[in-house]
């Protein structure tokens, strides 16, 4: 799974690797605190009734 750095200079993603490397949460790269999960690119379509 990944994650995105919410800090908008930075960007950068961020594995699940990466973050159990650190101690807490944060940006590899940055250090910024704030992560968003990365969103699948597929769309899950549902039929309604």
């Amino acid at each position: 799974m990944n994650y995105i750095c919410a800090r908008k200079s930075c960007g950068k993603e961020v594995s699940k690797k990466e973050l159990n490397a650190l101690p807490g949460i944060k940006c590899s790269h940055c250090g910024f605190r704030i992560l968003y999960k990365k969103r699948p690119d597929v769309i899950k379509r549902i039929k309604i009734r």
